[in-house]
């Protein structure tokens, strides 16, 4: 039993160095620029060696694509997603969708902001970017499906555009410009996506339902 909680005790404190380590090299990426931003520098900033990123993490690149799983953490992708398969509610799938992509925007601005500012001439970026694009796309397909399997989109939509419509609105992108650059509230924005949403992809006798 005391080895038990030894070993459970061991993988906390492991867990716990992990992710001091992915919210140093977050604020570094941030301030700094990916670039500009060394591994023993985010070692410092984390209270770790340089060995300790390598062992727990791996290597710079490795560094800032595990930074696509903190983002789910903090949006609370896993339970949030984890209610698409019973709901029955179709504006309420939408809004599931809406709240992801207001969680991770809200929560995470600035890891999104460093690595879609850089990914264009940054590699090692651009992977983080296209792989937080799959996962955007893959979670809107799925959440589509859900919403065809309860005969919930428009008869005249094909799944595969009403789930690019989904995808399109819910865009990191696209908030960050609504929000940012025209000041809109995060609240304001949510409710005219999901309105929005339910106007472009649900039959009249669905786009109505709990705010």
């Amino acid at each position: 039993m005391a080895e038990v909680k030894s070993e459970s005790r061991r993988a906390r404190q492991a867990a716990q160095t992990r992710r001091d380590i992915l919210n140093a090299a977050r604020r570094l990426f941030a301030e700094k620029g990916y670039a500009a931003t060394s591994v023993a520098e985010v070692a410092a900033a984390a209270g770790a060696s340089v060995q300790t990123i390598y062992d727990s993490v791996g290597s710079k690149a490795q560094l800032v694509s595990a930074l696509n799983d903190l983002i789910d953490e903090e949006g609370g992708v896993a339970p949030l997603a984890g209610r698409i398969p019973s709901e029955t509610d179709p504006r309420a799938l939408l809004e599931i969708a809406v709240s992801i992509t207001h969680n991770i925007c809200k929560r995470c601005g600035d890891i999104i902001g460093a690595v879609y500012g850089a990914a264009n001439v940054e590699p090692a970026l651009a992977v983080v970017r296209d792989e937080s694009r799959r996962r955007h796309r893959e979670g809107i397909g799925w959440l589509t499906g859900r919403l065809a399997e309860l005969g919930a989109l428009r008869r005249d939509l094909e799944p595969e555009r009403a789930a690019e419509m989904i995808a399109a609105l819910t865009d990191p992108q696209v908030v960050r410009t609504l929000v940012t650059d025209y000041g809109w509230d995060w609240d304001d924005w949510h409710d005219w996506t999901v309105d929005a949403l339910a106007q472009l992809v649900l039959p009249d006798m669905s786009r109505t339902g709990r705010r």
